[in-house]
């Protein structure tokens, strides 16, 4: 409907479709009966004469960004569809309870408060959407048990709260539900008794919800025959799982994860749920083994039995058709069955932390559309294989850190995708030779191996790099100044190495101040590639000590680590790019030079050591302004002077940080600085230029050796006798001297 026909010709309409936007005139429309506006996004609120559209049947207002209260609605006593869904309504859902025609309402994604309870005379109403606001629900949903005709209720994200005392005046539903899904937050009591009543459920969500750990309803299996999708996510339910008495052919998605659920998963479950797409028993206490007849599920795409306490072998009979298999932290043990050489659609293989052995199969070359492959924290040995570089075009997550895996790196390692690569805490040795393709590299971290060589320079060219992790290796050479090009980097780590020369000025610009995730996917940073979760830990020495840090704390995490290297020279004056580092570690290395004064520009780091080297000169006093320091270290090199004033975070370090440093004095260190009238002279010079002052060292020093002659001499000119003396001992002691030349060195013919 074009905007230019005229009011006139309007009034007798009984269906305007506005889809494009149509925004005056509609108080002349009484006798409308079907008015949509959808997808046009009205920045305005809605016309108060909009009440006077009394002949409405049918409103769709969805997908604008409408505003204000609903008021205007409650006149229109006709509606029997109204949708005013994803716009910025606001207000008591009580102004709706007078519509007593309506059979299709949808309120989602708005900012809708009140209870539920105000709906419970709409007894036409067929299909009821409110999720996304701030309804009050009680989980019983006894306030619309006398809304026979109820079919379909979505009412995610919102306020579910247990209301078991209170009284209705009917105690069992009269709807006969087919959709109900309230997944959000809350308690809800025990698990609604409510459905125990529902024979014909097709879906049911009621996910993230606290049940106080009651018993798994199985009922909710063996009374709905026609149950498609079943997800029971966090709903703290407890007990074990029970299969229906008979097949259930129309489940085809089933999620009960992250539960108190324990027993055996039931041998029979591939017989009982044979059409299943997605089985999901993640999370939970489930013992035993895996039951073969998984096997029997020919449709199964998704199987994720991980953190569980599942024991036994990976069974031999597994759907060929599997996209995703997740065993991960569990007790399995074992090889890798070779019946999974056919699985060549998987896209995600996790057979982390659990006790396989056995050597990684060559047959996994042929999954050509793998993109994650995870098997760390198992006892896999033996090198890599080199039928994983058929994956060079598909894979996008390696990790099989804290294995036995050892030989060199295959060279045709050269992943066009791959983003994560996590081979620490293996016996890997040789040169790096592989990933110098791997443009879209977030996490590389090769740490914990026997690696040898230098650090190859094409690591500069890999732009989108992140964290960077070579640490415990044997490499050797100097830190490549290619590295400077990395303008992404938020931690390197190369500690515990044998690097040598200086450190690149250029590399004090490389940190990025911009925070940035640990994890990738086609269209950027975001927490997941797929169905997968990027959250494995990566191990960063912190405040002298090491732990495991996950994604979710990495993204905040930023750092250096050169220690316990060769480096030598003086550290880098310029800090200016590297205000938000949290960790600069340069111990165990040969540096020398002054502390620079710079380093009070770290404004956010909470981890400085630069211990166990030959710095020189002062304690910057400018340190006192880093407000967030919590580990500081000096320890060990020739600083000089005073240490710093005892207040703020430098009040809380003690004798550790400074020991080692003969000529520094003052708190915490027992060396007490000179009491004397000339102590605050001498701190004031000690603080500027240190303890020692060279210049007047090598004045002293050449001073000495003038005077020293001269007082000789004049000794000698005024007592005669010690004169004749002098001379005497000069002659005997040459003589001696000629003839020790002349009877042992020279030759003979020289005599």
């Amino acid at each position: 409907m074009e905007g230019s026909i005229g009011l006139p010709a309007l009034k007798n309409l009984e269906k305007l479709d506005l889809g494009c936007g149509y925004e005056n005139g509609f108080c002349e429309l009484r006798k409308l009966q079907t008015l949509a506006i959808i997808n046009s996004y009205w920045n305005t609120s809605l016309p108060e004469c909009f009440s006077e559209l009394t002949s409405l049947k049918y409103l769709d207002i969805s997908y604008n960004n409408f505003s204000g209260n609903i008021s205007m609605f409650k006149n229109l006593t006709l509606l029997e569809y109204l949708d005013i869904s994803s716009n910025s309504f606001f207000g008591d859902i009580y102004m709706l309870k007078n519509l007593k025609s309506l059979e299709y309402l949808d309120l989602s994604s708005n900012k809708f408060s009140g209870d539920i309870s105000h709906f419970m005379n709409l007894t036409s109403l067929r299909g009821l959407w409110l999720s996304n606001n701030n309804i009050e629900i009680p989980s019983s949903l006894a306030p619309l048990f006398n809304l026979s005709k109820l079919q379909k209720l979505y009412a995610d994200n919102n306020m579910i709260y247990n209301a078991e005392t209170e009284m209705h005046s009917i105690d069992t539903p009269t709807f006969q539900l087919r959709s109900i899904s309230l997944s959000c937050c809350g308690d809800g009591g025990s698990f609604p008794q409510s459905l125990n009543h529902q024979h014909d459920l097709r879906d049911v969500d009621l996910s993230n919800i606290n049940f106080n750990g009651d018993q798994f309803p199985n009922w909710l299996l063996e009374n709905n025959k026609k149950l498609e999708a079943l997800y029971l996510v966090n709903s703290s339910l407890s007990g074990h799982f029970h299969l229906p008495s008979t097949s259930r052919r129309g489940l085809s998605r089933l999620d009960v994860s992250s539960n108190s659920l324990d027993g055996n998963i039931p041998n029979e479950i591939g017989a009982k749920l044979p059409s299943l797409l997605v089985l999901n028993m993640s999370n939970n206490f489930f013992g035993g083994g895996i039951p073969i007849s998984i096997g029997d599920m020919i449709s199964l795409q998704i199987l994720d039995f991980s953190n569980n306490k599942l024991s036994g072998g990976i069974s031999r009979h597994l759907p060929m058709g599997l996209l995703i298999f997740d065993v991960s932290n569990n007790q399995l043990f074992g090889d890798i069955p070779s019946s999974m050489e056919n699985m060549s659609l998987m896209l995600t293989l996790d057979l982390s932390n659990n006790t396989l052995f056995g050597g990684i199969p060559r047959w996994m070359g042929k999954m050509s559309n793998l993109h994650e492959l995870v098997m760390a924290n198992n006892h896999f040995e033996g090198p890599i294989p080199m039928e994983l570089c058929k994956l060079n075009y598909t894979l996008k997550f390696l990790d099989l850190s804290a294995n036995n895996i050892s030989e060199s790196l295959p060279s045709c390692f050269s992943f066009s995708r791959l983003t994560h690569v996590y081979l620490s805490r293996n016996k890997l040795k040789g040169a790096i030779t592989s990933f110098f393709n791997s443009n879209y590299l977030v996490t590389l971290d090769l740490s914990n191996n026997h690696l040898t060589g230098n650090i190859p320079n094409w690591i500069g060219t890999l732009s989108t790099l992140v964290y960077l992790l070579l640490d415990n290796n044997h490499f050797e050479g100097g830190i490549p100044v290619q590295l400077c090009k990395l303008n992404r980097l938020r931690l390197i780590d190369v500690s515990n190495n044998n690097l040598s020369g200086t450190i690149p000025p250029c590399l004090m610009n490389t940190i990025s101040n911009v925070t940035s995730r640990a994890n990738y996917d086609d269209s950027g940073y975001d927490g997941s590639i797929g169905y997968f979760s990027v959250d494995v830990p990566i191990k960063f020495t912190m405040k002298s000590i090491s732990y495991f840090y996950k994604a979710t704390v990495l993204t905040y995490l930023s750092g250096i680590d050169l220690s316990c290297n060769k480096l030598t020279g003086e550290i880098p004056h310029q800090f200016q790019y590297l205000r938000d580092i949290i960790v600069l570690n340069f111990s165990h290395n040969s540096l020398i030079g002054p502390i620079p004064p710079a380093l009070a520009d770290l404004s956010q780091i909470e981890s400085l050591d630069l211990s166990h080297n030959n710095l020189s000169g002062n304690i910057p006093s400018r340190l006192l302004g880093l407000h967030f320091l919590s580990f500081f270290s000096v320890a060990y090199n020739n600083l000089s002077g005073t240490t710093p004033r005892r207040t703020g975070q430098f009040a809380t370090f003690e004798e550790s940080s400074y020991v080692g440093n003969h000529f520094l004095c003052g708190e915490p260190l027992p060396k007490n600085c000179s009491t004397n009238g000339s102590s605050s002279s001498m701190s004031k010079n000690t603080t500027d230029k240190g303890f020692i002052d060279m210049k007047v060292f090598y004045a002293s020093f050449v001073g000495s050796y003038i005077v020293m002659p001269l007082c000789i001499a004049m000794v000698l000119y005024i007592n005669p006798h010690w004169r004749q003396a002098w001379f005497y001992h000069v002659e005997a002691a040459t003589m001696s001297c000629y003839y020790f030349v002349l009877d042992h060195i020279l030759p003979k013919r020289f005599r």
